[in-house]
């Protein structure tokens, strides 16, 4: 008799069931409804809250002619011990665009594994899938899978100069929720990126948790406009734009207005040690005074803040990602050497439609050390 899609998910679910967890994990290959790959392999960082992120995506395909509906997701140890379940409502807080795919739809988990700052990191990853097939017919299973290993890189995070002076500097999209930089896969000559992992974009504010004042249609009224950025580090020129011009205020265009060459705008590519390349965005058209292939010394001006390329309002946007191409990369970790810090917005969508920032003070030290700011973090930088 033929064997129908099914049958076969069938087959595969009724193998995993009995096996236990920690045999599961050595189990032979097994067919499966779906396919399922993590983006690139993760790397650990410290955040400004304690934590040791391991921020990374697991991209999933419905190969099959069943739907697929994800029912919960056990992120787990090779051996077999879990780190983070996430069930219900969870699984939707945490996967795009739905959890249910039909036959040929994609979705991506998007995960971030806060551990304490002292727990040991895995060496590697598997995760366990509930998933509740349904067959054109109506005939329902529930079934379970094992997929998406994947090592975890423990290179330690690039420890680096700021890439601004003095603040305070509101992070308005920064790691490690799901923001804007989060979830920007960027589909390169058929090869999927996410150059934007760990990025930060910092806007000035000043004591009332304003970004600007006077009159918000210029963008010398924004007090991050024309602020200096400076190289985090010794390092080598790879790549500047200097020519494209400057924005309207409060008026940010789609991406599809802009090319592979334009949307980050105006920028400087640094390339770090250990095959690390730090990006700076939307920089203010002829203010870059470096060129392709310079040395560079860290606390050395590279250009000034602008308003170009993908962008709303002076800012500037920074990364560190394992290519030269501030898209076709892979975003990379990085701590900065030292910082303030002052707290956190807790209304970073309202002060993007123009309301001042409501700045809390954050538990503990305001000095921080080898740490990354994360999304809605306030910081002073070194002078």
């Amino acid at each position: 008799m033929p064997t129908t899609p099914l049958r076969a998910a069938v087959c595969a679910a009724l193998a995993a069931s009995v096996l236990g967890a920690s045999a599961a994990e050595a189990a032979p290959p097994k067919l499966t409804p779906l396919t399922a790959s993590v983006l690139a392999p993760p790397e650990a960082v410290v955040g400004t809250d304690d934590r040791r992120h391991v921020v990374y995506e697991v991209v999933l395909s419905n190969t099959d002619q069943t739907r697929l509906d994800v029912q919960s997701l056990a992120v787990r140890t090779a051996g077999g011990r879990t780190l983070r379940s996430y069930d219900g409502a969870r699984v939707a807080e945490v996967m795009t665009p739905s959890v249910s795919l039909a036959p040929g739809q994609s979705g991506t988990l998007w995960i971030d594994l806060a551990l304490r700052r002292g727990a040991p990191v895995p060496h590697a990853l598997v995760h366990r899938l509930k998933v509740l097939l349904t067959a054109p017919n109506g005939e329902t299973l529930t079934a379970r899978y094992l997929v998406a290993r994947t090592r975890i890189s423990h290179r330690r995070a690039l420890s680096i100069a700021a890439p601004l002076h003095g603040g305070p500097y509101l992070n308005f999209n920064g790691c490690c929720g799901l923001s804007p930089h989060r979830t920007a896969i960027a589909p390169v000559d058929g090869v999927p990126h996410l150059s934007e992992r760990y990025a930060s974009d910092f806007i000035r504010i000043d004591k009332d948790g304003n970004a600007a004042a006077g009159d918000l249609t210029k963008n010398e009224s924004f007090f991050t406009y024309g602020e200096p950025v400076y190289a985090v580090a010794d390092a080598r020129v790879v790549a500047i734009r200097n020519d494209l011009p400057e924005n309207a205020p409060l008026v940010e265009l789609p991406g599809s207005a802009f090319t592979l060459q334009t949307i980050v705008g105006n920028r400087v590519v640094l390339a770090l040690p250990g095959g690390r390349y730090a990006t700076y965005s939307h920089l203010k058209p002829g203010s870059v005074r470096v060129r392709p292939g310079q040395r560079v010394r860290r606390g050395q001006v590279l250009g000034r803040v602008g308003n170009t390329g993908q962008a709303g309002a002076p800012h500037l946007h920074f990364q560190l990602s394992d290519g030269t191409d501030p898209l076709a990369s892979n975003g990379v970790p990085y701590v900065f050497d030292r910082f303030s810090l002052r707290g956190t917005a807790t209304n970073v969508d309202e002060f993007l439609m123009g309301v001042p920032a409501d700045v809390q003070t954050s538990p503990g030290p305001a000095k921080r050390r080898h740490e990354l700011p994360l999304h809605a973090n306030v910081v002073r930088f070194p002078d």
